[in-house]
């Protein structure tokens, strides 16, 4: 191949590429509403994942790692339609729980009792997917605690408080070694 070749070829190529992803970034501009959620809800939001990840002697908890942000973040820009609606629907269906059982709201329950309803809700969600299961559902219909669980589990252990203090963390690695030892109650590797 020749050198002008080579140069038409890449102008081409350039060129197209620009067309084609502009063409992308117009695609990704969303035209489904997103869940404008309310101060008080990205609160509540830190409240429930306060509750799943709850700040020990070692680490703080998903409350100082932000996890209501990153919840309405991830709600906003990474959940489908549906699994929105059911983000949406969590959010009451704690809330009312919440009265229901305490009758007041979650935000001024005691860390036991929101543990307690908490409890219940996980282990609705394990028998809801059992059931799923059983009656060999396909497509197996995600619980809202299970989607709060994962969001609170993926958000806190991505953030910097998750890797810094809740695993063993090291910048720069050193060289390899296949074969670390183990002892009873170390901490899992943010690295790995």
């Amino acid at each position: 191949m020749k050198r002008r070749e080579a140069i038409k070829n890449l102008a081409i190529f350039t060129g197209g590429a620009i067309m084609f992803s502009s063409g992308l970034l117009v695609g990704c501009n969303s035209s489904e509403v997103r869940i404008w959620l309310s101060d008080d809800d990205v609160l509540l939001l830190d409240e429930i994942g306060e509750t799943i990840i709850p700040k020990t002697k070692e680490c703080e908890g998903a409350k100082a790692a932000k996890i209501g942000t990153y919840m309405k973040l991830m709600a906003d820009e990474c959940l489908t339609k549906k699994e929105r609606q059911i983000f949406l629907v969590g959010l009451t269906t704690i809330e009312d729980a919440a009265r229901e059982k305490f009758s007041t709201d979650f935000m001024d329950l005691k860390p036991i009792q929101k543990k307690e309803l908490f409890m219940e809700m996980q282990s609705q969600a394990e028998k809801e997917k059992k059931d799923s299961i059983e009656k060999s559902i396909a497509i197996i219909p995600i619980h809202y605690f299970q989607l709060f669980k994962d969001l609170t589990i993926h958000g806190y252990f991505t953030s910097e408080i998750g890797i810094t203090e809740a695993r063993r963390y090291e910048a720069v690695p050193g060289r390899y070694n296949g074969c670390i030892d183990y002892k009873k109650g170390d901490k899992a590797w943010a690295t790995s």
